[in-house]
């Protein structure tokens, strides 16, 4: 066996025996901290909604990790930089949004969660109603939103609040 071979597989192999020796030691896994319920991240939504009344573009950015990244329901432009991300309240704030959730479907793992579905935003120029997806990431003692995506609805149907 040539020396470029046998390094090759030693790459290979030694990540799976690494993972194999982990999973057999019979120890539980470490648990990131305490447990974190599906109310408490539904009750993120409703912070980032108060926020919004605010009017304060850098009231709702605060509720954003410095790393996330928003693709917006206004705007063909994803936002990557908190300025970014406050540029865009800026001017999505002018039209006095207030959010409703219609439909949510959130999954818990550990220190992530996800909340997707659908809501609505009641503006000064109509409702618009967009399907969401929040990605949130615990850091210290606060759960921050590391993706945000939001698109308006394609059909032009009602929407349904779901039970």
């Amino acid at each position: 066996m040539t020396i470029k071979l046998r390094l090759h597989l030693a790459t290979l192999l030694l990540p799976l025996a690494l993972v194999c020796g982990c999973a057999a030691s019979g120890k539980p896994p470490v648990q990131a901290g305490p447990a974190v319920s599906k109310a408490e991240i539904a009750a993120l939504f409703d912070r980032w909604d108060r926020s919004l009344g605010t009017g304060n573009a850098d009231a709702v950015v605060a509720n954003y990790a410095t790393d996330a990244i928003l693709v917006p329901t206004l705007s063909n432009q994803v936002r990557h930089t908190p300025a970014e991300l406050r540029d865009y309240f800026v001017h999505f704030l002018q039209k006095q949004p207030r959010g409703r959730i219609l439909e949510s479907n959130i999954q818990l793992f550990g220190d992530i969660a996800v909340d997707s579905g659908i809501y609505e935003f009641e503006t000064k120029n109509g409702r618009v109603p967009a399907r969401y997806t929040f990605v949130y990431r615990k850091s210290g003692d606060r759960w921050l939103i590391v993706t945000h995506h939001s698109s308006q609805m394609p059909e032009k149907t009602r929407v349904v609040t779901a039970h």
